[in-house]
């Protein structure tokens, strides 16, 4: 197994085809066969125009992929990469997830990814391990750990949920247990199975969603999002103050087994 770090740890006196083949040069390899297999990793992640280059003359895209080159040319079976993203800006940060994606399915070998992104680890993976204070609390596909989460850590730290406890969820619902309840599944102002009223207390525009914290008349505060769709003027035209109508069907109320 070979780590790949947020600290890409490139050493700046060195050009980028000896960097990658350092590792090759302390376990004894030859020049010849090190730089051939460094130039072989380098073209794995379309950089082998760069060999002759020093790590100060790249883009921090481009030093993130030498080091995974420099992983890579010690033919892994199983490549860890630890928060290697976190010093990017979020558009480089986006565009080397799908680069990640792609080079891990092109090499076929297995890449363990740790992040506390956690848009980032959804976009990424095949699984998901979601840990607790040193404790896994969930292992499922990306899919599943979203709209299926065990626990009231997992669907608060995954996405945002609203969390009923057992007497929430008995006043509101007439239900037992925990559950959880996603913002995008509630409807406002419009009749469903299971309904409440409240009123507005805060509105967050987020582009293509907008996002309302609701106090209801019992007490309890919800979350609420709702698309903002093309010629739809639903979310434009509520206000902090208003009094609302929220719905949402038992379907989408996913239990929960609290924790221990």
């Amino acid at each position: 197994m070979n780590t790949v770090f947020q600290d890409y740890a490139l050493f700046p006196h060195m050009s980028i085809l000896d960097n990658v083949a350092y590792g090759l040069m302390v376990k004894g390899v030859n020049k010849k066969q090190r730089h051939a297999m460094a130039q072989e990793a380098l073209e794995k992640v379309a950089l082998g125009f760069v060999h002759q280059r020093k790590p100060s003359q790249l883009s921090g895209g481009q030093r993130q992929r030498v080091a995974i080159a420099r992983a890579l040319v010690n033919e892994p079976r199983v490549l860890l990469l630890d928060e290697p993203l976190g010093a990017l800006d979020l558009k480089l940060r986006e565009q080397m997830q799908l680069e990640l994606k792609k080079l891990q399915q092109s090499l076929g070998i297995t890449f363990i990814f740790v992040t506390h992104d956690q848009g980032e680890a959804l976009s990424m993976s095949d699984r998901v391990a979601v840990f607790n204070n040193g404790r896994i609390e969930q292992v499922d596909s990306p899919r599943d750990l979203y709209m299926r989460p065990r626990t009231p850590f997992v669907a608060g730290f995954v996405g945002t949920s609203n969390v009923f406890d057992p007497l929430m969820a008995e006043n509101l619902c007439g239900m037992t247990g925990s559950f959880a309840l996603r913002p995008e599944h509630i409807r406002l102002n419009t009749p469903g199975e299971l309904q409440a009223n409240g009123t507005i207390q805060a509105v967050q525009y987020q582009g293509a969603a907008t996002r309302f914290e609701l106090k209801l008349n019992g007490g309890e505060k919800l979350l609420v999002s709702q698309a903002n769709m093309t010629g739809e003027e639903l979310p434009a035209t509520l206000t902090p103050g208003q009094q609302v109508m929220v719905s949402w069907s038992r379907d989408v109320m996913v239990p929960l087994v609290e924790e221990r």
